[in-house]
């Protein structure tokens, strides 16, 4: 056990009070004891228990295969979360394992099934809309990861480009803007002109375009 800590309550009503728990090293047992007069102490063990709890290492997200995939999906595709410390408080059954799809209050909730410490497959719910959305999970049903992973929803359509004029030299960057834009990492521009094709060096006019936000594409141009 670790030495005595005392907190005080976030929250309190008639019959549940809310406390933050103080930070502790990994795999530390902990036995709460509350007391309303600050003197009388009740202890609240699990059940057939000398303790209340023990601290986990936090897990953290490193990647999603796939990161990325069509809206309104015709099959149901599932993706590997892949990161460290996916080590649940009642494993094997993980049965607190959740997936968080979107930001609290518009977010979508997914199972989580438990392959080992480092991987957890989980189903990719459908969406209905370009977007991108944060991908985070927890262990405990209550802590959920901030480690900020996207899964993006890809329709692309190009609003506008700008500049409008370009450096007859090659050197000026072009931003896109449109909705549907997703981090593949294989996102490319096409130069073209409506009266006659464009050629490049013998080529069609390609150039790689960066991954800005969902909103946005960086890309350069051609002399």
């Amino acid at each position: 056990m670790s030495p005595a800590t005392e907190v005080e309550q976030e929250t309190f009503a008639d019959d549940e009070a809310y406390w933050l728990t103080p930070p502790q090293p990994a795999d530390t047992v902990a036995l709460m004891q509350v007391s309303l007069n600050g003197h009388d102490w009740i202890s609240v063990p699990l059940p057939n228990k000398s303790y209340s709890f023990t601290y986990y290492e936090s897990p953290h997200i490193e990647k999603l295969i796939p990161a990325y995939g069509p809206v309104k999906a015709k099959t149901q595709n599932y993706m590997e979360i892949v990161g460290r410390n996916f080590k649940c408080p009642d494993a094997p059954k993980c049965k607190e394992l959740r997936v968080r799809f979107g930001e609290l209050g518009q977010a979508i909730y997914e199972r989580g099934i438990w392959i080992n410490e480092t991987c957890v497959k989980t189903l990719i719910p459908k969406y209905t809309k370009p977007d991108v959305l944060r991908v985070e999970l927890t262990v405990n049903g209550i802590d959920y990861t901030k480690d900020g992973k996207t899964y993006g929803y890809f329709d692309p359509y190009v609003l506008d480009a700008e500049p409008r004029l370009i450096s007859i030299e090659g050197t000026t960057m072009v931003r896109i803007i449109g909705f549907g834009f997703v981090n593949s990492s294989e996102t490319k521009a096409l130069y073209n002109s409506t009266s006659s094709s464009l050629v490049c060096m013998g080529n069609d006019c390609i150039k790689d375009a960066t991954y800005l936000d969902k909103n946005t594409l960086l890309t350069s141009s051609f002399p």
